[in-house]
């Protein structure tokens, strides 16, 4: 009933009327449509030519489906069949439009199909039965590599039009086209997943740290998600309710997996307490990532640092990022869709000129999954100390080896930038310095990289993921209409 309606803000039991009270589905895999086609005019000429060029078509269609959910209305060849494709694709809710020329074909009916999901990316897929010319092609053969005419035709037109679209070009056999395109779907995706979230902000961006100031109108705008302000209250109020059993649990889960040094039963369970408060008030409010400020806020209200409780909530794929870095966090869950991982949050460190590195350092914020192995993980107190009681809990452990994609979104004067950067994360003792940290090896010079860092004017934070995701962002970068800036 409309009296059991109230704001959030309320913090009352029943609905809310300013946030969604049921879950949406933002995780459905994108649906590709596949628009494969040839020119009715050649089947009289050559009556063969029909069969072979359907056929070469259910290959793309079979090879696209391994990568993507795959709607594929079979050949279109004429206007009839081009307005069998479009309704298909409008009732399936397809995200991205495959044009797949067989045989040239007037650019009219691939347009014509494309009316009915006017919103939907268009990929030119420009392919062909071989990767060379066979010398002993007659007419006919040609007629079934005809498809460049198509697609080239097909990009004057949409440029004419200022429609925008993304071009992959390879032979039918080509594994690597369909990962490509299957690229363009997942960034794509993950672009469109970030205007569904809601990113819960207890507290406000660190005191002094201009860097990481935000407009959320700007935010809601270009990046995407939209920041809701929730108060301390909200979680305090939750975190006196965490039963003492769930604390227990979780706390022997924990030292379970981990070794633990320099805390005490106490620290831990206070942190566990904390963590778990997290985790209701993200389910409390129906939150897709959480930014919080703990330093002399959090800390001081609960008795204990936020990092263990955010690393919590990353090990269940949950983003959660601190110091109110809202870019940062927004950064980390496009990372995140991108590849299915959860990213570190970390502050550029130093340079080490005989690994040609960057060193980084964490903020005790990360899945334990990000270093080589639980063993290689230390459960042990919080380098600093911001008004908590006792020793806090924070991981000790260094990145585990292997590539790795850097990334931040920066506000500037001219709008949003995303930065946007790639190493190798080495092999290199674990330093006991009772924090998150990692050895980042550059393709170049490791002076000439900072310097260029510099100069851009970049966040002291840096948000980093175990893959190579460096052009996915960069077409992440011009979906959503913010620029860009790589530095490799």
């Amino acid at each position: 009933m409309d009296q059991d309606v109230t704001s959030f803000d309320a913090a009352n039991p029943g609905q809310f009327g300013d946030i969604l009270n049921v879950d949406r589905h933002r995780y459905d895999a994108p649906k590709v449509g596949l628009l494969a086609v040839g020119y009715f005019e050649y089947w009289r000429m050559y009556p063969p030519l029909r069969a072979t060029v359907e056929a070469d078509l259910r290959k793309v269609a079979e090879r696209l489906a391994v990568k993507v959910e795959t709607v594929y209305p079979g050949m279109v060849d004429t206007m009839d069949r081009a307005e069998e494709a479009g309704r298909a694709f409008a009732a399936a809710g397809v995200d991205v439009v495959v044009v797949v020329e067989g045989t040239y074909l007037p650019d009219f009916m691939v347009l014509h199909t494309l009316e009915h999901v006017p919103h939907a990316r268009v990929v030119l897929f420009n392919t062909q039965t071989g990767a060379d010319v066979n010398a002993t092609d007659g007419y006919e053969a040609t007629l079934r590599n005809s498809a460049l005419i198509g697609i080239t035709q097909l990009s004057g037109s949409f440029t004419k039009a200022k429609r925008d679209y993304d071009v992959v070009v390879g032979e039918i056999a080509d594994g690597e086209c369909y990962e490509q395109i299957a690229r363009i779907v997942r960034t794509r995706s993950a672009v469109f997943r970030l205007r569904t979230c809601n990113v819960g902000l207890i507290g406000h961006v660190f005191r002094g740290m201009f860097d990481l100031e935000f407009d959320r109108g700007s935010v809601r705008g270009r990046l995407g998600p939209e920041v809701i302000s929730v108060q301390a209250d909200h979680l305090i109020d939750l975190w006196k309710e965490v039963p003492e059993s769930e604390v227990h649990s979780r706390s022997k889960a924990l030292t379970d997996r981990f070794s633990v040094r320099h805390i005490t039963a106490a620290d831990l369970h206070r942190s566990v307490r904390l963590g778990l408060a997290m985790e209701h008030l993200s389910q409390r409010y129906k939150l897709d990532a959480l930014c919080f400020l703990g330093q002399h806020y959090i800390e001081k209200m609960t008795g204990a640092p936020a990092r263990i409780g955010a690393s919590m909530l990353l090990e269940k794929g949950f983003m959660v990022a601190c110091e109110g870095d809202v870019g940062g966090l927004v950064m980390m869950q496009l990372m995140h869709d991108l590849t299915g991982r959860s990213p570190v949050q970390m502050e550029w460190g130093q340079f080490d000129l005989q690994n040609n590195a960057l060193f980084l350092l964490g903020h005790g914020i990360a899945s334990p999954g990000t270093a080589v192995s639980a063993a290689a993980v230390t459960l042990t107190r919080a380098p600093e100390e911001w008004g908590f009681e006792g020793s806090g809990v924070n991981w000790e452990f260094i990145l585990k080896p292997g590539p790795v994609t850097l990334g931040h979104f920066v506000s500037t004067p001219d709008g949003w930038r995303m930065l946007i950067s790639a190493g190798e994360s080495i092999e290199f003792p674990c330093l006991p310095c009772n924090e998150i940290h990692g050895m980042v090896r550059l393709a170049s010079p490791v002076r000439d990289v900072l310097k260029a860092l510099i100069e851009l004017g970049v966040t002291h934070h840096t948000i980093v993921i175990h893959d190579q995701v460096v052009n996915e962002l960069e077409m992440a970068a011009k979906v959503m209409g913010v620029t860009s800036a790589t530095l490799l």
